[in-house]
């Protein structure tokens, strides 16, 4: 009966020693490893002298920061975390098989979250937000790596600025204000050019116009008193100021 509970108890012991064992993660410093690339370089695959890795791995990144991963076939899978030397988490971030899927957070020295992205098949797809002192600065929305849809500013909880992206490239009203809430510009673009009407506005009122083409002035611009009434009014031709008489010979050459 001795014999028995001796062997029992020294199996519990290996057991639990095996256990422990193996939530300890292993450590490779990430210039040892081959990094086998997706042709996109969404997907990334870990190799160790021409075998994958499994399991769970601590990889020093440079002198100042390190990796804990959960590697399954090569491919890095689940929550990830980096960390700074002094043990501070800086980044958690999820992945499948290789692949950036999910929340990405970073933070600051406090804990606190600065920076939050979302990702889809290894590319920014969804929210993308900055933060400071825990105030949001910036919103962004993305697809497929580009931003795409409206870009928010804030100060002290406020907007500052508003603008329309697509495929990367500034598209249709962007919107500045002050800190009231008044509108400081409202400029129109094509493709990240102006292209449109561009208002200018001093306390909230209308101060002055002009027309873009490809962005470039090309148009009529006028400047207004505080009543709304017009100053002057000035002509351009692709981006040159012109007078009105020449002005009206090119739109009469043109129809």
């Amino acid at each position: 009966m001795k014999t028995t509970y001796k062997i029992l108890s020294f199996m519990l012991m290996l057991f639990l020693s095996v256990s422990v064992y193996a939530q300890i993660p292993e450590e490779i410093k990430w210039e040892y490893l081959k990094k086998t690339y997706a042709k996109d370089s969404t997907a990334l695959q870990l190799t160790l002298n021409g075998k994958s890795l499994n399991g769970a791995y601590k990889i020093p990144l440079d002198e100042d920061s390190y990796a804990l991963y959960t590697i399954k076939n090569g491919m890095i899978t689940g929550e990830a975390f980096w960390y700074t030397n002094g043990g501070t988490l800086e980044c958690k971030l999820l992945y499948k098989r290789g692949v950036r899927n999910g929340l990405k957070e970073n933070y600051d020295q406090n804990g606190k979250v600065w920076l939050r992205q979302e990702f889809k098949d290894g590319r920014q797809d969804g929210l993308s937000e900055m933060y400071s002192n825990g105030q949001l600065n910036t919103k962004s929305e993305y697809k497929k790596g580009k931003k795409y849809g409206k870009q928010i500013s804030y100060s002290s909880g406020k907007i500052l600025s508003e603008t329309e992206y697509k495929d990367n490239l500034r598209e249709g009203i962007s919107k500045t204000y002050d800190f009231q809430g008044n509108l400081i510009s409202e400029i129109s673009y094509k493709q990240d050019r102006q292209d449109g009407l561009s208002v200018m506005y001093a306390m909230g009122k209308r101060n002055m116009d002009f027309m873009f083409v490809a962005g470039k002035k090309h148009g009529i611009g006028h400047m207004y008193k505080p009543d709304g009434s017009v100053i002057f009014t000035s002509y351009y031709l692709n981006g040159e100021k012109v007078s009105e008489n020449d002005y009206q010979l090119y739109i009469n050459d043109t129809k």
